[in-house]
């Protein structure tokens, strides 16, 4: 079960961030978690969510940290030791500075692929 444990709002789109750690027992696939301030929701304006696209897998205990900023995204080592994954919004202004209210993680409930038929030549 991965969880916002940190909010880091600033004017600085650098030093902006949301941290989060997968506190359940299993692995969690991190793509398809989208993180979204309350005040987005009824608006018509996406600026304040961001959906994470990386297949990347969140080990128990793990943390991921979302940057609000542009950069390539990496798992690293915190000066802790802690094994901590790093992904970018690719955002050039900040977004989470001027958001107020609880932020929500939404996390993926199903997903669905057309089937798709192989030809057999004969």
């Amino acid at each position: 079960m991965v969880r916002i444990v940190g909010v880091q709002r600033s004017l600085d789109v650098a030093q902006e961030f949301i941290l989060l750690q997968n506190q359940g027992a299993m692995r969690v696939c991190l793509r398809g978690h989208a993180v979204m301030a309350e005040s987005a929701l009824g608006t018509d304006s996406p600026a304040a969510a961001f959906v994470i696209p990386d297949v990347i897998d969140l080990m128990p205990g793990q943390y991921a940290l979302v940057r609000t900023g542009r950069g390539r995204a990496k798992w690293s080592h915190t000066e802790d030791g802690l094994h901590i994954y790093y992904t970018y919004m690719g955002r050039d202004l900040p977004i989470w500075a001027g958001q107020e209210g609880p932020f929500h993680l939404l996390a993926p409930q199903h997903s669905y692929c057309d089937q798709i038929r192989e030809v057999v030549a004969v």
